[in-house]
């Protein structure tokens, strides 16, 4: 594997060899540096990220204690109101009919006082002889639970503060079978605010308060654990992280994970930290986790979260990451950009070198290698061109009356006239045409005079397959204005071989030999397809049309004038390939009456 690896290295050129060298020099300090880094810094971004959490796990216990205080402020100012003290100074004289008459009208006053507390599920006040605001039933309850459940005894024993219940099931603590019997409920766990009423009010000068001998009723407030999930929900940033909220007694009072359900206890391990603030390592099933906690002064209830040690780094690590790698890349570019600069002083030179010895092997030499200022290239170079100048001129010196006869044969048959002339006349024709507004004219005029310009633009005789293709274009687009809708014609022409070079003015001869013979007295639309692929190392050129077609004997005959200049489009295009391939030219003809007529030409491809 390793020889394969360093075959492979010297295979490659200076210049690349060069470049990857640099880019390991630049890639190994790197990462070894980015390794360093991360081992010396690992405890600062953990020590970073964990007072990120805590000051989230803070900030949630400041809201809610927010929500729990709202709600207490809002019972509180129902203390000090003449229509409750008024209500229930005649309680103990109240009717069954009176409960009733003070039950809807306390169920309106009791919402429009909580009106703006969202979290607040349900209301009511309790009195050994009614329940008033109950009538929802949202949460059912009667007054012979209620004192089972305790709830009594624990807003008498406050002494008129409030007095929240938490972690406990809303079903077996008010012994409500059918609740019992519910695997899940919404209002399952809640928080439960008890307050005794000592409802009072002062009016020009003298105070009132229910009597020693009137029941204070017990405001009772009731809010689903899911609004305090509501407070924490995607509050930390963190894959994998759980939040908890647990009362003073460790019992789960709110949760998003079933590693801590609502209504249990916490595990014996956590219980040091109730009534703390701050953050430790914490293994949970043999993982190690962030505890981040936070105790809520004056009511008791630890709010922790839990977040994996390796998604707690791992923003942190991405980002560095992220730099160490922008500077990895500046560092290759930078490598590249050294590597590119210093190979080419050395390789350009040698790419020259070996660019002149391609053009000399295909019999160029033209002595026209670009002539380094370094001394050891520049000697070899001049050397080169030297070499070159003397057998071009040995060349020219043994071969050139045959081939001045070749090439005045080959420029006689190409070039019959020099059309530059009417190039220029053609252009201002067509200027004429625009400011008269014919279109139609001024496109057909471009379209010759392209034509025209590219028969004397350039003396040479072969040219790119695709200026011999827009050349001929420009001949069908007059043809087809000329015939109106004769025919219409078809290209299937390889994009792949628009850059190779064929003789000029050789396509044009045969489609125009199609349009003459092909398309005469025809009373269909006639098509012609120009066809040019590669098979092997032969460039394959065929036309074809559905025209009227030729018999056995017209073929014959047809074939012999083309090799006798009976035609004198086709056979000059003969005679040239004749001259310029010799035997690696071919051509066939295929041809059936009333089927059309296709002509098929091989000649090398050339590049």
């Amino acid at each position: 594997m390793f020889r394969k690896l360093t075959d492979l290295f010297y295979s490659m050129r200076f210049g690349q060899r060069l470049c990857i060298i640099l880019i390991l020099f630049a890639l190994i300090p790197m990462l070894l540096i980015q390794q360093i880094l991360m081992h010396f810094y690992e405890k600062h971004i953990v020590d970073s990220a964990s007072n990120s959490a805590y000051s989230i796990v803070n900030a949630n216990n400041n809201s809610l204690d927010m929500l729990l205080d709202n709600i207490e402020t809002a019972a509180q100012q129902m203390i000090d109101s003449q229509f409750y003290y008024d209500t229930f100074s005649e309680l103990n004289d109240f009717s069954v009919g009176d409960c009733l008459r003070y039950d809807r009208i306390l169920t309106q006053e009791l919402a429009k006082q909580f009106i703006y507390q969202e979290a607040v599920y349900d209301v009511y006040l309790y009195t050994s002889k009614w329940l008033f605001g109950v009538n929802t039933g949202l949460m059912p309850i009667t007054i012979d639970s209620f004192r089972k459940a305790g709830f009594e005894e624990l807003a008498r024993n406050a002494s008129g503060l409030s007095c929240w219940v938490t972690g406990y099931d809303y079903g077996e603590q008010t012994q409500n079978d059918y609740l019992v019997k519910k695997s899940s409920y919404d209002f399952r766990y809640p928080l439960t605010m008890l307050k005794e009423m000592q409802f009072q009010y002062t009016s020009q000068g003298y105070y009132q308060r229910l009597s020693e001998d009137t029941e204070k009723p017990i405001l009772v407030v009731q809010v689903l654990e899911k609004s305090l999930r509501n407070l924490y929900k995607d509050s930390v940033p963190y894959d994998g992280s759980l939040y908890v909220i647990a009362n003073s007694e460790g019992s789960v009072v709110s949760s998003d994970n079933d590693t801590f359900p609502v209504g249990t206890v916490l595990p014996e391990d956590l219980s040091p930290y109730l009534r703390t603030s701050g953050y430790v390592t914490y293994d949970l099933k043999g993982e190690k986790n962030l505890l981040c906690y936070d105790t809520l002064d004056g009511r008791g209830f630890f709010s922790f979260a839990l977040i994996p040690m390796k998604n707690l780094t791992q923003n942190a690590v991405w980002k560095m990451r992220q730099l160490l790698w922008i500077c990895a890349l500046v560092l290759i570019f930078l490598a590249a950009l050294v590597a590119f600069v210093l190979s080419r002083t050395i390789t350009r030179p040698i790419a020259a070198l070996t660019k002149a010895a391609i053009r000399v092997s295909k019999s160029d030499f033209s002595a026209n290698t670009p002539v380094p200022r370094g001394r050891d290239f520049k000697v070899l170079t001049e050397s080169f061109n030297h070499m070159e100048k003397e057998i071009s001129r040995l060349i020219h010196e043994n071969y050139e009356i045959s081939l001045r006869e070749k090439e005045t044969q080959l420029m006689a048959l190409t070039m019959q006239i020099n059309p530059h002339f009417l190039y220029n006349t053609l252009n201002t024709i067509n200027m004429l045409a625009i400011q008269n507004d014919d279109d139609e004219t001024a496109e057909l005029i471009v379209s010759l005079s392209e034509m025209l310009q590219y028969t004397c633009k350039d003396s040479s005789d072969q040219a790119p397959l695709s200026a011999e293709i827009s050349w001929v274009s420009n001949y069908l687009f007059l043809m087809s204005k000329r015939y109106n809708g004769l025919f219409r014609t078809v290209l299937d022409i390889d994009e792949d071989l628009m850059d190779c070079r064929i003789p000029k003015f050789i396509l044009q001869p045969l489609v125009e030999n199609s349009i003459l013979h092909g398309f005469s007295d025809m009373q269909k639309e006639g098509v012609l397809t120009l066809a040019i692929s590669k098979s092997e190392n032969s460039l394959c050129i065929e036309v074809r049309d559905n025209g009227i077609g030729m018999d056995e004997e017209q073929l014959k005959k047809y074939i012999h004038a083309i090799c006798v200049d009976g035609h004198v489009g086709i056979s000059n295009v003969h005679r040239r390939l004749s001259l310029i391939y010799g035997e690696n030219y071919k051509i066939h003809v295929v041809s059936a009456p009333g089927e059309g007529t296709s002509i098929k030409i091989w000649i090398p491809v050339e590049y």
